[in-house]
């Protein structure tokens, strides 16, 4: 039972980035060279994919292998790690920039108390 819900979570994933991609499920399937119905399959959880099917989905959608696998959490960590995955890629100067923007915008939550202490 719980092989199928991290088979519905990663099928999930693998469609929110499909759609905010603007691809079609054909256009995947074509892609990864499967039948359409394969990636709805998929999408809905019915089949698990293999780590070289991840490989091959997280190449057609331009993300990482945890981007698919990963779920909802809520901890901090987790979030920095996201954080961290998405400005890997960018300058030093530009990453920096953006935990400078992150910072400021955690002291004006703070401020106005909509930080809560855990």
């Amino acid at each position: 039972m719980k092989e199928r819900k991290v088979a519905g979570q990663v099928g999930a994933a693998i469609a929110a980035r499909r759609k905010a991609k603007g691809l079609t499920q054909a256009q995947i399937a074509e892609a990864i060279g499967v039948e359409k119905e394969t990636v709805s399959r998929m999408e809905n959880g019915v089949i698990s994919l293999t780590l070289q099917r991840l490989q091959q989905m997280s190449e057609v959608l331009d993300c990482s292998l945890s981007d698919l696998v990963r779920t909802n959490a809520t901890d901090a960590h987790s979030h920095s790690q996201n954080i961290n995955e998405l400005i890997a890629s960018l300058p030093v100067g530009e990453r920096v920039m953006v935990v400078n923007f992150v910072a400021e915008i955690v002291k004006v939550l703070k401020a106005k108390g909509s930080v809560q202490q855990l």
